[in-house]
Protein backbone atom coordinates (compact mmCIF):
# COMPACT_ATOMS: atom_id res chain seq x y z
CA UNK A 1 0.00 0.00 0.00
CA UNK A 2 0.97 3.76 -1.08
CA UNK A 3 0.42 5.73 1.95
CA UNK A 4 1.10 9.52 0.77
CA UNK A 5 1.14 12.41 4.14
CA UNK A 6 0.82 16.08 3.52
CA UNK A 7 3.10 17.51 6.04
CA UNK A 8 2.25 21.40 6.08
CA UNK A 9 5.91 21.98 7.45
CA UNK A 10 8.53 19.42 8.13
CA UNK A 11 8.23 18.96 11.50
CA UNK A 12 4.63 18.03 11.15
CA UNK A 13 4.71 14.63 10.41
CA UNK A 14 7.21 13.26 12.53
CA UNK A 15 5.45 15.28 15.72
CA UNK A 16 1.85 13.78 14.90
CA UNK A 17 2.58 10.66 12.92
CA UNK A 18 6.14 9.44 13.79
CA UNK A 19 5.24 6.22 15.38
CA UNK A 20 2.59 5.58 12.69
CA UNK A 21 4.72 6.32 9.63
CA UNK A 22 7.77 3.32 11.67
CA UNK A 23 4.66 1.04 11.72
CA UNK A 24 3.92 1.46 8.59
CA UNK A 25 7.10 1.54 6.90
CA UNK A 26 7.43 -2.20 9.41
CA UNK A 27 4.73 -3.62 7.70
CA UNK A 28 6.08 -3.12 4.58
CA UNK A 29 3.86 -0.19 2.79
CA UNK A 30 5.78 2.62 1.12
CA UNK A 31 5.24 5.97 2.61
CA UNK A 32 5.60 8.94 0.70
CA UNK A 33 6.12 12.49 2.93
CA UNK A 34 4.76 15.59 0.61
CA UNK A 35 6.28 18.54 2.71
CA UNK A 36 4.32 21.56 1.40
CA UNK A 37 5.78 25.05 3.19
CA UNK A 38 9.15 24.07 3.46
CA UNK A 39 11.03 27.96 3.40
CA UNK A 40 10.72 29.49 6.85
CA UNK A 41 12.54 31.57 8.90
CA UNK A 42 10.75 29.84 12.44
CA UNK A 43 13.56 28.44 14.31
CA UNK A 44 12.94 29.82 18.14
CA UNK A 45 15.79 27.28 19.33
CA UNK A 46 18.19 28.42 16.71
CA UNK A 47 20.57 31.08 16.35
CA UNK A 48 18.58 32.75 13.45
CA UNK A 49 17.47 35.68 15.41
CA UNK A 50 21.75 36.91 15.42
CA UNK A 51 21.27 36.72 11.41
CA UNK A 52 21.07 39.63 9.27
CA UNK A 53 17.19 39.35 8.17
CA UNK A 54 18.24 38.67 4.19
CA UNK A 55 19.89 35.42 5.77
CA UNK A 56 17.27 33.96 7.95
CA UNK A 57 15.11 32.31 5.56
CA UNK A 58 17.93 29.73 3.81
CA UNK A 59 19.51 29.47 7.37
CA UNK A 60 16.37 28.34 8.90
CA UNK A 61 15.15 26.22 5.88
CA UNK A 62 18.69 24.60 6.20
CA UNK A 63 18.20 23.88 9.44
CA UNK A 64 15.16 22.75 8.90
CA UNK A 65 16.55 20.13 6.44
CA UNK A 66 18.87 18.91 8.22
CA UNK A 67 16.86 17.93 10.76
CA UNK A 68 14.57 16.61 8.90
CA UNK A 69 17.65 14.08 7.72
CA UNK A 70 17.77 12.92 10.99
CA UNK A 71 14.42 12.36 11.74
CA UNK A 72 14.93 10.07 8.56
CA UNK A 73 18.45 8.22 9.32
CA UNK A 74 16.41 7.30 12.55
CA UNK A 75 13.88 4.97 10.48
CA UNK A 76 16.90 4.26 7.91
CA UNK A 77 18.90 2.88 10.51
CA UNK A 78 16.05 0.72 12.33
CA UNK A 79 13.62 -0.63 10.10
CA UNK A 80 15.23 -2.24 6.93
CA UNK A 81 11.49 -3.09 5.49
CA UNK A 82 9.43 -0.62 3.95
CA UNK A 83 10.19 2.50 1.69
CA UNK A 84 10.29 6.00 2.43
CA UNK A 85 9.78 8.89 0.06
CA UNK A 86 10.89 12.59 0.96
CA UNK A 87 8.51 15.16 -1.44
CA UNK A 88 9.02 19.27 -1.15
CA UNK A 89 7.03 21.99 -2.40
CA UNK A 90 9.56 24.47 -2.24
CA UNK A 91 6.78 26.94 -0.75
CA UNK A 92 6.61 29.87 1.62
CA UNK A 93 5.08 29.37 5.16
CA UNK A 94 2.85 31.53 6.62
CA UNK A 95 4.88 34.40 7.99
CA UNK A 96 6.61 34.39 4.55
CA UNK A 97 4.29 34.41 2.21
CA UNK A 98 1.42 36.59 4.02
CA UNK A 99 3.96 38.99 5.50
CA UNK A 100 2.58 38.39 9.40
CA UNK A 101 4.07 37.00 12.88
CA UNK A 102 3.64 33.44 13.43
CA UNK A 103 0.53 33.64 16.09
CA UNK A 104 -1.08 35.92 13.22
CA UNK A 105 -0.92 32.59 11.40
CA UNK A 106 -3.72 30.92 13.46
CA UNK A 107 -6.18 33.77 12.58
CA UNK A 108 -6.14 33.70 9.39
CA UNK A 109 -8.17 32.18 7.11
CA UNK A 110 -6.76 29.42 4.13
CA UNK A 111 -7.11 31.38 0.41
CA UNK A 112 -4.99 28.88 -1.58
CA UNK A 113 -3.40 30.55 -4.46
CA UNK A 114 -3.54 29.05 -8.28
CA UNK A 115 0.50 27.96 -7.65
CA UNK A 116 0.20 26.20 -3.89
CA UNK A 117 -3.04 24.40 -5.46
CA UNK A 118 -1.27 23.72 -8.37
CA UNK A 119 1.70 22.35 -6.73
CA UNK A 120 -0.07 20.58 -4.22
CA UNK A 121 -2.26 18.45 -7.17
CA UNK A 122 0.84 17.93 -9.12
CA UNK A 123 2.59 16.23 -5.92
CA UNK A 124 -0.42 14.00 -5.41
CA UNK A 125 -1.15 13.14 -8.67
CA UNK A 126 2.85 11.86 -9.17
CA UNK A 127 2.86 10.19 -6.06
CA UNK A 128 0.41 7.50 -7.23
CA UNK A 129 -1.31 7.84 -3.41
CA UNK A 130 -3.45 4.47 -2.41
CA UNK A 131 -4.16 5.88 0.82
CA UNK A 132 -4.08 9.67 1.96
CA UNK A 133 -3.41 11.33 5.64
CA UNK A 134 -3.93 15.53 5.47
CA UNK A 135 -3.56 17.22 8.72
CA UNK A 136 -7.19 17.78 10.92
CA UNK A 137 -6.18 21.66 11.32
CA UNK A 138 -5.89 21.63 15.03
CA UNK A 139 -5.58 24.99 16.09
CA UNK A 140 -6.76 26.86 12.82
CA UNK A 141 -3.33 27.30 11.57
CA UNK A 142 -3.68 28.95 7.83
CA UNK A 143 -1.16 26.41 6.33
CA UNK A 144 -2.45 23.31 7.82
CA UNK A 145 -6.08 24.45 6.91
CA UNK A 146 -5.06 25.15 3.86
CA UNK A 147 -3.93 21.85 2.76
CA UNK A 148 -6.48 20.18 4.72
CA UNK A 149 -8.73 22.08 2.00
CA UNK A 150 -7.08 21.87 -0.99
CA UNK A 151 -5.92 18.12 -1.08
CA UNK A 152 -9.12 16.73 -0.17
CA UNK A 153 -9.60 13.25 -3.30
CA UNK A 154 -12.11 14.20 -5.69
CA UNK A 155 -14.03 11.05 -4.11
CA UNK A 156 -13.70 11.67 -0.08
CA UNK A 157 -16.49 8.62 0.10
CA UNK A 158 -14.48 5.69 -1.85
CA UNK A 159 -10.79 6.52 -1.36
CA UNK A 160 -8.67 5.74 1.86
CA UNK A 161 -8.76 8.75 3.54
CA UNK A 162 -7.25 10.07 7.29
CA UNK A 163 -6.89 12.55 9.36
CA UNK A 164 -4.20 13.58 12.06
CA UNK A 165 -4.35 14.90 14.95
CA UNK A 166 -1.84 18.00 14.88
CA UNK A 167 1.22 18.27 17.22
CA UNK A 168 2.18 20.18 19.73
CA UNK A 169 -1.37 21.87 19.09
CA UNK A 170 -3.37 19.37 20.00
CA UNK A 171 -1.87 18.94 23.31
CA UNK A 172 -2.08 22.58 24.81
CA UNK A 173 -4.44 23.37 27.31
CA UNK A 174 -7.05 24.20 25.12
CA UNK A 175 -6.17 21.17 22.91
CA UNK A 176 -9.45 19.33 24.03
CA UNK A 177 -12.21 22.07 22.39
CA UNK A 178 -10.01 22.43 19.31
CA UNK A 179 -9.76 18.75 18.56
CA UNK A 180 -13.58 18.37 18.59
CA UNK A 181 -14.11 21.41 16.44
CA UNK A 182 -11.56 20.39 13.99
CA UNK A 183 -13.07 17.05 13.75
CA UNK A 184 -16.75 18.95 13.15
CA UNK A 185 -14.96 20.94 10.37
CA UNK A 186 -12.93 18.11 8.28
CA UNK A 187 -16.60 16.17 8.85
CA UNK A 188 -18.09 18.31 7.08
CA UNK A 189 -15.76 18.77 4.41
CA UNK A 190 -15.55 15.26 3.26
CA UNK A 191 -19.37 14.53 4.04
CA UNK A 192 -18.80 11.41 5.67
CA UNK A 193 -18.67 9.99 9.06
CA UNK A 194 -14.99 9.86 10.44
CA UNK A 195 -14.11 7.19 12.78
CA UNK A 196 -10.72 6.85 15.41
CA UNK A 197 -8.47 4.64 14.09
CA UNK A 198 -5.49 4.14 16.43
CA UNK A 199 -2.10 3.11 14.83
CA UNK A 200 1.19 1.62 15.77
CA UNK A 201 2.44 -1.72 18.15
CA UNK A 202 1.32 -0.58 21.37
CA UNK A 203 3.06 -3.92 23.37
CA UNK A 204 5.52 -1.65 25.03
CA UNK A 205 3.82 1.41 25.67
CA UNK A 206 6.85 3.61 27.80
CA UNK A 207 9.52 2.43 24.75
CA UNK A 208 6.90 3.87 22.47
CA UNK A 209 6.12 7.09 24.83
CA UNK A 210 10.28 6.96 24.10
CA UNK A 211 10.29 7.09 20.56
CA UNK A 212 7.82 9.45 20.22
CA UNK A 213 10.25 11.56 21.96
CA UNK A 214 13.20 10.74 20.49
CA UNK A 215 11.56 11.32 16.90
CA UNK A 216 10.62 15.07 18.19
CA UNK A 217 13.63 15.63 19.24
CA UNK A 218 14.88 15.86 16.09
CA UNK A 219 13.25 19.58 15.55
CA UNK A 220 15.11 20.82 18.14
CA UNK A 221 14.67 24.20 16.37
CA UNK A 222 11.30 24.21 16.48
CA UNK A 223 10.90 22.80 20.20
CA UNK A 224 12.43 22.36 23.70
CA UNK A 225 12.55 19.50 25.78
CA UNK A 226 9.11 20.31 27.51
CA UNK A 227 7.04 20.13 24.22
CA UNK A 228 9.12 17.30 23.06
CA UNK A 229 7.81 15.53 26.55
CA UNK A 230 3.90 16.78 25.98
CA UNK A 231 4.17 14.97 22.53
CA UNK A 232 5.47 12.19 24.02
CA UNK A 233 3.18 11.67 26.81
CA UNK A 234 0.33 12.36 24.45
CA UNK A 235 0.72 8.85 23.11
CA UNK A 236 0.69 7.88 26.44
CA UNK A 237 -2.77 8.51 26.67
CA UNK A 238 -3.47 6.36 23.54
CA UNK A 239 -1.72 3.42 24.67
CA UNK A 240 1.47 4.34 22.67
CA UNK A 241 -0.07 4.72 20.18
CA UNK A 242 -1.34 7.50 17.63
CA UNK A 243 -5.03 8.60 17.01
CA UNK A 244 -6.22 9.12 13.38
CA UNK A 245 -9.84 9.94 11.98
CA UNK A 246 -10.41 7.89 9.52
CA UNK A 247 -13.13 7.56 6.43
CA UNK A 248 -15.07 3.83 6.15
CA UNK A 249 -12.58 3.52 2.92
CA UNK A 250 -9.76 3.82 5.26
CA UNK A 251 -11.16 0.87 7.25
CA UNK A 252 -11.48 -1.60 4.47
CA UNK A 253 -8.17 -0.83 3.25
CA UNK A 254 -6.17 -1.60 6.02
CA UNK A 255 -8.38 -3.78 8.53
CA UNK A 256 -5.86 -7.06 7.83
CA UNK A 257 -2.86 -4.91 8.45
CA UNK A 258 -3.68 -3.09 11.96
CA UNK A 259 -2.59 0.30 10.27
Amino acid sequence: MKIVVVSPHRDDAAFSLGLAIGSWLAQGHAVEVVNVFTRSEFAPYSDAESLHPNDRMSFVSAVLKREEEAWVKLYVGQLGRGKLKLTDLNLKDAPVRLHCLPAEALTRQPEPTEKVTQKLRRALESSAAEALMLPLGVGHHVDHLLVREACLPTDPRGFPLAFYEDLPRVAAGDGHAELEAAVQAATLLVGVPLQPVFVADASDVEAAVVRKQRLALCYDSQVNDATTQQIADYSRQYGGRERLWANAAWGKSFSSTGA
